[in-house]
């Protein structure tokens, strides 16, 4: 019975572990959009963790081609700033475990329906970042970093022109691309990385788990 017990105890400490370490490596970056008057679409960028346990300090998200009148939205700490290519935010920090929503609106020029990706890079302390510009395609193991995307909502409100705020952007034109490896070696660490730490953890607490049931076998009395 004792026995029995301890092996329960290690088996629930080690899922418990395996569950700690998969959340994050399985979370993703994701992107919401919603129409607005006068032909606007707002876009929200959620983040579920940091980097490898590292606070976020920082986001840049490539625009739409064609994207006009960009204005970010600034909150607790946050400060946006816009050029022709991107958005990003700088001066907040978010805990390695806390997820984190980042909003901007803009006018879009693809049609509605459409789907639009937006290759962003997370920033975290220690000079650690996660590139969120891997293609998706359909593979959700922790190794991919599909790039946030979402579908062109119908917006029916006229759109206007010009510029919305004083970090408002023009049309765009040169931006990140979608790639399948991360823009830095930073980011192509962090992509990569948590698999092999991950699968490596598994095999420990698996052979641990093993080994303590044998030796408590072995002690056993016998019936």
């Amino acid at each position: 019975m004792k026995m029995s017990r301890r092996f329960l105890a290690a088996s629930a400490v080690s899922f418990a572990a395996v569950v700690a370490l998969a959340g994050p490596a399985w979370a993703h970056a994701d992107a919401t959009a919603k129409a607005e008057p006068a032909g606007r679409t707002a876009i929200t960028i959620s983040l579920e963790h940091g980097c490898n346990g590292n606070p976020t300090t920082g986001l840049r998200v490539s625009l739409p081609a064609g994207a006009t009148a960009v204005k970010g939205m600034d909150s607790d700490g946050w400060t946006s700033t816009v050029t022709a290519s991107e958005i990003s935010w700088t001066g907040g920090s978010l805990p390695a475990t806390t997820s984190g929503d980042f909003a901007f609106s803009l006018i879009l020029s693809q049609p509605s329906g459409s789907t639009v990706v937006l290759p962003t890079i997370q920033r975290c302390a220690k000079n650690t970042e996660i590139a969120w510009i891997e293609a998706d395609n359909g593979d959700e193991s922790e190794s991919s970093h599909p790039a946030p995307q979402f579908e062109v909502p119908i917006n029916d409100s006229a759109a206007v022109t010009g510029t919305a705020g004083s970090n408002a952007s023009p049309s765009t034109t040169a931006r990140m691309a979608t790639q399948t490896n991360a823009i830095t070696d930073e980011g192509s660490k962090t992509s990569t990385g948590g698999l092999y730490v991950f699968i490596g953890v598994c095999a420990v607490l698996a052979g641990g788990a093993g080994a303590l049931f044998m030796k408590y076998r072995k002690k056993s009395p016998k019936a």
